[in-house]
């Protein structure tokens, strides 16, 4: 469940109490299917910019982890010392279960980050930014650089409002606070974070007929885009239109 602010109006702690039965559910589908699509998500999004990270030791937190599934998903990658935190109580449930040998608490992230200073290796926030209040952002993203030790990663993936339906993907959620896009999201990780990229992730499809085609033909269509944009000038070929989310790495390496 997305929670990521320091304190909560009764609202928000009424939405995200019930997030998993009233929207994440109703969007998602089966859990059996997002263990499968975020298996191959942390394939070729999340493992390549953890490079040559010890599986073994590094300590590695997911902020708003749901039900585990991306965790999961490490594990199935042999990442063994994987921690989680989440404000559902039943998301953390299910998600103990998926994975016993993790830990996994329920907690405010702001508050868990600041009882482990000094503590993660990787702390990743997929999903989680979007839902802080614009005045929280800041002080989240410094809550989450003081709990890396040393050299620490933060990798933050974030729905892009320069995508063609980021209006759609804005208001689809009640409790969205936040947009970026690339630029934004490089200014606020930059004011907090050393040697910051944003990346556009790799696309994920399904296994079914329809997804496989429309990934294949998602090349020409995008180029097709690409050409009116550049033809209508004034910097519009730069806007990243065509990738759903974005992805900002950022290092802690000096203080």
């Amino acid at each position: 469940m997305p929670e990521n602010s320091k304190t909560q109006p009764d609202y928000r702690r009424r939405l995200f109490t019930s997030y998993g039965s009233t929207h994440i559910a109703y969007l998602d589908g089966e859990d059996e299917s997002k263990s499968e699509w975020f298996l191959k998500y942390a394939k070729v999004n999340i493992l390549p910019l953890l490079g040559e990270r010890d599986a073994s030791n590094d300590e590695i937190l997911e902020l708003a982890c749901n039900k585990g599934f991306l965790l999961e998903a490490l594990s199935g990658l042999r990442f063994d010392r994987l921690h989680g935190v989440d404000l559902s109580p039943a998301d953390v449930e299910i998600a103990r279960r998926r994975l016993p040998h993790a830990s996994i608490d329920i907690d405010e992230a702001a508050t868990y980050l600041r009882r482990h200073s000094d503590f993660f290796d990787v702390i990743i926030a997929k999903a989680m930014l979007e839902h802080t209040r614009k005045e929280d952002v800041l002080p989240l993203l410094e809550d989450i650089r003081a709990a890396l030790k040393p050299n620490g990663l933060v990798i933050v993936d974030v729905p892009n409002m320069d995508w063609l339906f980021a209006t759609h993907e804005r208001y689809m959620d009640f409790t969205h606070e936040a947009g970026f896009t690339r630029e934004s999201l490089a200014q606020v990780m930059r004011n907090v974070f050393d040697e910051v990229r944003v990346i556009r992730p790799r696309i994920v499809v399904g296994n079914g007929l329809k997804t496989r085609l429309a990934a294949t033909v998602r090349p020409a269509l995008v180029f097709l885009g690409n050409t009116v944009l550049r033809i209508m000038s004034e910097g519009a070929s730069d806007v990243w239109w065509d990738t759903r989310s974005i992805i900002a790495t950022g290092r802690r390496l000096k203080d």
